[in-house]
């Protein structure tokens, strides 16, 4: 199965963080199952609006969101989705989003309307320190030669995995899980 559409500028900036540019070590599949395990799944987040003048008038058409590095669009609306308070979608026609800074841009005034959003948004840091966590793992039994004057150090490798899974780890969200009552009204 191919990885999802909305997916390939997240999986090109994580290949990029885990030394994986050209694919050679897991495919858009095994990419994308790493991502998804550092993913946010976002609902009803109110978009806050940013002001603007434009002509001497105030104006609101760019919309901030509070995450970053968003899965786009093209994994479908139940994946992305632009809604005002009516719950009525806005179309991509109406504005541009930079899924990697999660700012929305409408191409006319929203005259203050509330905005909101349900959506992907991933750890991308963690996902690469997820990323070097398995390389380390992979290169776990490797050892030192020495032969004379003639050394191979191969455990540098390991330390090298071990030192990126540490600083993207330092860099990454931190994890929480978020527990509802059903039994509250």
């Amino acid at each position: 199965m191919a990885a999802r559409s909305g997916m390939g500028n997240l999986i090109l900036t994580w290949r990029r963080m885990a030394d994986d540019t050209d694919s050679s070590v897991w495919t858009d599949d095994q990419a994308q199952e790493i991502l998804d395990r550092r993913r946010a799944d976002i609902w009803k987040e109110q978009l806050t609006p940013q002001p603007s003048l434009e002509d001497g008038e105030t104006v609101y058409k760019t919309f901030l969101s509070n995450r970053e590095n968003y899965e786009e669009v093209g994994s479908g609306t139940t994946i992305w989705r632009v809604y005002d308070a009516n719950g009525t979608m806005r179309g991509t026609a109406d504005y541009t989003a930079n899924y990697t800074r999660g700012i929305i841009k409408f191409s006319a005034d929203q005259e203050g309307s509330t905005r909101y959003l349900d959506a992907r948004s991933y750890d991308l840091d963690g996902a690469a320190a997820d990323a070097w966590k398995e390389r380390a793992a992979l290169v776990s039994s490797r050892y030192d030669i020495k032969a004379g004057q003639n050394q191979m150090s191969r455990s540098q490798w390991f330390k090298h995995c071990q030192a990126m899974a540490q600083f993207y780890g330092a860099k990454a969200r931190p994890t929480v899980v978020q527990m509802f009552r059903s039994d509250l009204a």
